[in-house]
C-alpha cells in the first residue's frame, strides 16, 4: 500500500477542520410573517427573503401564519424545533402592546426571542369607506352618534395596535364602538370598501392605494407628526383626540437559536436593511426604512413596552385571557 505524504495527511486534517455552514444547505430559512399575505409587511418579508436567498446561498421562504393578532405566528417560532431555522418578522404590537392586553400570550416577549433588527416604521391611518359622507374625525363622530347601530370599527386582528387605538378612540369620544377583527387588512378591505364596516384602522402603507383611488378615505393618522405620505391629512391629536402611536416591524430569532445563527443571520438582515436599493423599495411601499442593531431594537422595544403600560391601565381596556 502506498504511504500518504506528510503534506497529504495535513491537508486532510485541514479539510476536516473547515467550519460547517451555519445553516444546512438543504434546510430552508423560514421567515414567519404572522399575518395574512398581501399587505406591505408581507411584501417586505418577501423582499428580505429574496435578498437572504442570495446572501446566504440557500433557500429562504416566507410562511404566513395569521391569527390572534400575530400571536399564532410568534408561538410557532418560539416553539420551532432546535434544528429548524426560523425567524419571526413581527409587528411592534406583539412585543410592546399585547403583553399588557393578554394574561397568556403563549410566549414571553423578552425571554423567548432574540432581537435582530428593526427594519422599518409605518404610520397608522384611520379610514372610512368612500361611500360615506365623512371627511374628518369630527364628521365621523357625528355620523356614529346619529347612527349608533352602525358604530362598528374593524382592525387587522384582536390585540393589534389598531384594535387598541380604536377602542381608546371610543372611550375618549364617548362612542359605544363594536369591534370586528380580521385576519389582516386584505381580508377587511371588501367590507370597508362596501361601507359594511364604516371605520377601519391599519398601516398607511396598506391603505394608500385604495385611498388614492377613492375607494376609502383616510381621515387621520395616529403618530405625533403628519405622515410624509399624507402631508395634507391631520393627525388624531390635531383633530382633538389625544392619541399618539406608530407602528414598526422587526426581525426576531427564537431564544434557543445558536449564537452563530443569531450573529450570522442578524448581520445579513442588517446589511440588507442598509442597502440603498432595498431602502428605496421599502419607502415605495409606504414605509420608512430604519435598520437597527440588536441592542438598539432591544432598547426601542423596552421603551415602548413601558410607554404602553400606563396607557392601557388608564384606558380601562379589558385584559383578556
Amino acid at each position: 500500500m502506498q504511504l500518504l505524504s506528510r503534506r497529504a495527511i495535513f491537508a486532510g486534517f485541514s479539510a476536516l477542520a473547515l467550519p460547517l455552514p451555519l445553516i444546512a444547505a438543504d434546510t430552508p430559512l423560514k421567515i414567519v410573517f404572522p399575518f395574512a399575505p398581501g399587505g406591505s409587511g408581507d411584501s417586505i418579508a418577501r423582499l428580505f427573503a429574496e435578498q437572504l436567498n442570495t446572501r446566504l446561498g440557500q433557500v429562504a421562504i416566507v410562511e404566513n401564519l395569521a391569527g390572534a393578532g400575530g400571536r399564532i405566528g410568534a408561538q410557532a417560532v418560539k416553539n420551532a424545533a432546535p434544528r429548524e431555522e426560523a425567524v419571526l418578522f413581527a409587528s411592534a404590537s406583539q412585543f410592546t402592546l399585547q403583553p399588557h392586553l393578554f394574561k397568556s400570550l403563549g410566549y414571553d416577549a423578552e425571554r423567548d426571542f432574540v432581537p435582530l433588527s428593526q427594519v422599518m416604521t409605518v404610520d397608522l391611518a384611520l379610514a372610512v369607506s368612500g361611500k360615506l359622507p365623512i371627511h374628518s374625525v369630527h364628521e365621523l363622530i357625528d355620523w356614529m352618534k346619529a347612527n349608533p347601530e352602525e358604530a362598528v370599527y374593524g382592525s387587522p386582528g384582536a390585540g393589534t395596535a389598531p384594535h387598541f387605538i380604536c377602542g381608546e378612540f371610543g372611550r375618549i369620544t364617548g362612542l359605544n364602538l363594536r369591534h370586528t377583527p380580521y385576519k389582516g387588512t386584505p381580508a377587511a378591505l371588501p367590507d370597508v370598501l362596501a361601507g359594511r364596516v364604516p371605520m377601519y384602522m391599519a398601516f398607511v402603507s396598506e391603505l394608500l392605494e385604495q385611498h388614492r383611488g377613492g375607494g376609502i378615505r383616510i381621515i387621520a393618522t395616529a403618530a405625533a407628526a403628519r405622515s410624509s405620505f399624507l402631508p395634507q391629512t391631520a393627525t388624531l391629536k390635531e383633530s382633538g383626540i389625544d392619541i399618539d402611536a406608530a407602528g414598526w416591524f422587526a426581525f426576531y430569532a427564537p431564544a434557543h437559536s445558536s449564537h452563530e445563527f443569531v450573529e450570522h443571520v442578524g448581520k445579513e438582515i442588517i446589511a440588507i436593511g442598509s442597502d440603498p436599493t432595498v431602502r428605496a423599495k421599502i419607502q415605495a411601499m409606504g414605509c420608512e426604512p430604519t435598520g437597527t442593531t440588536s441592542d438598539e431594537l432591544k432598547h426601542i422595544q423596552r421603551a415602548e413596552f413601558e410607554r404602553w403600560g400606563p396607557i392601557v391601565k388608564a384606558s380601562g381596556f379589558p385584559i383578556e385571557g
